[in-house]
């Protein structure tokens, strides 16, 4: 006896190939939804780190060292830069950088509230914090803000998204150091 022959129905050529070209479409819009998630999760990673970095630099870096408190600020916000890992250079879409020294009750040139807010690549600095937080009234504290712009991609559409980070850290530095 011969083994029975395996036949396709002539019915069905090509059918795997319309099926793959109805799916594939979508499959490939998932990826690519999947990557460009993953690329803005990443940026915003990024730029968890960099507040971290420049918040733990700032709340351990005396004022004494600095003639105005513009000039810490400014190293403090250098290095909230140089953590971002090059999310945060001024090449980038929507970036603004908020650094604070929030004093409670503070009148010195070295001891008082000032922020230096940095947009694009204009800095502007004022005698307020840069937002309001949960810390007692009487804490020194350094504030931290980081902002920027991503780009959430389907192939199909897209969305811009503002990827936000804010931290508060305690000023730790005190008079004996």
């Amino acid at each position: 006896m011969s083994a029975p022959s395996l036949r396709r129905a002539t019915g069905d050529r090509g059918a795997v190939l319309v099926e793959f070209a109805l799916v594939f479409p979508m499959l490939a819009m998932l990826l690519f939804a999947l990557l460009s998630a993953g690329m803005a999760w990443n940026q915003n990673l990024a730029l968890a780190q960099a507040a971290r970095v420049g918040g733990r630099y700032a709340a351990t870096l005396p004022t004494q060292n600095y003639t105005s408190l513009d000039d810490y600020l400014d190293v403090v916000a250098a290095r909230v830069v140089s953590g971002g890992e090059g999310s945060l250079a001024t090449s980038v879409t929507g970036r603004m950088i908020c650094v604070a020294y929030v004093h409670p009750a503070g009148t010195t040139t070295l001891d008082q509230t000032r922020s230096r807010t940095e947009t694009g690549s204009t800095v502007t600095r004022s005698n307020s914090s840069c937002f309001t937080d949960s810390q007692a009234s009487t804490d020194k504290r350094v504030q931290i803000v980081v902002e920027r712009q991503a780009t959430f991609e389907t192939g199909i559409w897209s969305q811009s998204l503002t990827l936000h980070q804010q931290l508060v850290f305690r000023y730790e530095v005190s008079s004996g150091l």
